[in-house]
């Protein structure tokens, strides 16, 4: 790539629409995209719970830097609930060498457990738990911070994400070696 990569940071609410998002997302941007799912890292990875101060931080933000270093764009999708992940997060995008974009997926709490218990994960954690884990509008306070609806159609959604980026067309190094 010729210029410097783009962070950006996807945040809500468990049950936003965040994954879907990013995965379009990636598919979009195209070779040399990063997509980093905090809960891979967390509960496969590290099998840990979110809690303050957990090492799953200190993994999401060291990738997050390096696939950032060697030219990814990178996505960092993910809960990341504001108590424990703004310190990370806030330095990440200050340290990071190219434009950073923060989204929040706003969904209320209704809308959310509606969709957590239609997914596998709905017969595991009861609505009690889940909404011991709703956090309302919990931004992160940085500038250009953007709020999007997460009712929207996954494709708007999508739509106003790269033209906030400013719908940029990247070209890999070797676009042969990715998938």
């Amino acid at each position: 790539m010729d210029h410097a990569p783009h962070l950006i940071v996807l945040r809500g609410n468990s049950a936003s629409g965040k994954s879907t998002v990013a995965s379009e997302l990636q598919g979009n941007l195209g070779a040399g995209t990063a997509n980093i799912g905090q809960d891979h890292f967390r509960r496969v990875v590290l099998r840990e719970h979110d809690i303050a101060n957990g090492d799953n931080i200190g993994l999401l933000a060291n990738t997050i830097c390096y696939c950032a270093g060697i030219g990814y764009n990178v996505i960092i999708e993910g809960i990341l609930v504001s108590s424990h992940y703004r310190e990370m997060l806030c330095r990440v995008i200050a340290e990071h060498p190219g434009p950073s974009h923060v989204f929040y997926l706003e969904v209320s709490f209704d809308e959310a457990l509606r969709r957590h218990q239609g997914r596998p994960l709905g017969l595991e954690v009861s609505p009690e738990e889940f909404r011991r884990w709703y956090v309302p509008s919990d931004l992160l306070g940085v500038p250009n911070e953007v709020v999007l609806d997460a009712t929207a159609d996954v494709r708007v959604t999508v739509d106003a994400i790269m033209s906030a980026l400013g719908n940029p067309v990247f070209t890999a190094r070797d676009a042969r070696r990715f998938l």
